[in-house]
C-alpha cells in the first residue's frame, strides 16, 4: 500500500496515497465544508481544487426568503458582483482557504449562464465534485444532485449538512451489487480508501449469480490488490428496503463514508436517483460518494 522510498524511513503523504486528482468544488459559502473538504483532497496528493459558485436553482435548492448566501447566489450578476466586492470576494476568500490547506494555485469560477456547457466544461479536467447536501431537499428532492452526476458524468462526494472539515474518513463502508455503477464508485473512492482505518464490503449480489462468460470486476481482490485490509459481509434486502438496510450497516459500522452506484435503474428508466440511493441520501447523515 506504500510506494518504496529509500531516502526516508516513512513515506511522504504523496508516495503512500494514490492521488485524489483535480477536484471541483460547488461552493455556497467559500467557508462551507465542500470548501474545506475539496481543498484538503486536492493538497493531500498535489492536486488542483477549483471552487465554484453557481445558481441555487440549478443545485435543486428552493427559494429562499431570506438574505442568505444562496439568495446572493439568486441575485442578478451586477448586484453579486457589488456584494463581492465589498465582503472581499467569496473567491478570494476559497483561494486564500485552499492556499493555507496546502494547495498551490486554486481556481475560482463563477457560473451565471449557460450552468449545464458551463459545468460540462469545467468538469472535463476534474476528477471528482464535492459538495455539500442541501438543506431543502424536501422542496425538490434531489434534483441538484442528479443535474450534477449527469451533468458532470464524475464522482461525487456528497456532504452531510453537519460534517467535520476534513479529507479523511477513518470507517469507510463500499457498498456492491455488481452494477456498473457501484463498480465505479468503488475504483473512485480507492484513494479514500487506502487513508481509512477500517474498511466494510458490504456485499449485496448473489453468492453464486450466473456469468455471460465475460471476466468480471472483483472488488474484494481488487481491494486486496491495492493492500486494504477489509471486512466483508452480505447485505439480504429487498429492492424497497435496501436504502434503510444500507443506512443501519452503515450505523453499526460507526461509517463516516459511504460509497455507492447512484443508479438502481438506468436513467431511461428512472429519471431521478435511484431508490435506495434516494433513501440513503434523504435519510442518512454520512458522507456519500455517487457514481452513475
Amino acid at each position: 500500500m506504500t510506494a518504496s522510498n529509500p531516502d526516508r524511513s516513512t513515506p511522504t503523504m504523496q508516495t503512500s496515497l494514490p492521488a485524489v486528482g483535480d477536484v471541483l468544488a460547488i461552493v455556497g459559502s467559500p467557508r462551507d465544508a465542500a470548501s474545506y473538504v475539496s481543498s484538503r483532497l486536492a493538497a493531500r496528493t498535489n492536486g488542483s481544487v477549483t471552487g465554484c459558485s453557481m445558481s441555487a436553482a440549478f443545485l435543486g435548492h428552493a427559494a429562499p426568503r431570506e438574505p442568505t448566501v444562496i439568495a446572493l447566489l439568486d441575485q442578478p450578476p451586477a448586484a453579486r458582483r457589488r456584494d463581492d466586492l465589498a465582503s472581499g470576494g467569496d473567491g478570494d476568500q476559497f483561494m486564500h482557504l485552499a492556499r493555507t490547506a496546502g494547495v498551490h494555485e486554486p481556481q475560482w469560477a463563477v457560473i451565471e449562464n449557460d450552468t449545464a456547457g458551463r459545468l460540462a466544461s469545467l468538469s472535463a479536467w476534474h476528477d471528482l465534485v464535492v459538495v455539500q447536501r442541501p438543506t431543502d431537499l424536501a422542496a425538490n428532492p434531489l434534483d441538484g444532485l442528479n443535474h450534477l452526476l449527469l451533468g458532470t458524468g464524475l464522482p461525487c462526494l456528497v456532504l452531510p449538512e453537519i460534517c467535520a472539515p476534513c479529507g479523511v474518513f477513518d470507517n469507510v463502508m463500499l457498498t456492491w451489487d455488481g452494477s456498473a455503477p457501484s463498480t465505479r464508485a468503488i475504483r473512485a473512492a480507492l484513494p479514500l480508501v487506502v487513508a481509512a482505518q477500517r474498511v466494510c464490503v458490504l456485499d449485496g449480489t448473489e453468492p453464486h449469480a450466473a456469468t455471460d462468460g465475460m471476466p468480471g470486476f472483483d472488488p474484494m481482490a481488487f481491494l486486496a490488490r491495492h493492500g486494504v485490509e477489509f471486512t466483508h459481509k452480505r447485505l439480504h434486502a429487498t429492492p424497497s428496503s435496501a436504502g434503510a438496510a444500507i443506512l443501519d450497516r452503515a450505523r453499526r459500522f460507526k461509517a463516516e463514508l459511504l460509497v455507492m452506484g447512484a443508479y438502481g435503474h438506468t436513467p431511461l428508466r428512472e429519471r431521478l436517483l435511484g431508490g435506495a440511493t434516494r433513501h440513503v441520501l434523504t435519510h442518512g447523515t454520512i458522507a456519500t460518494l455517487l457514481c452513475h
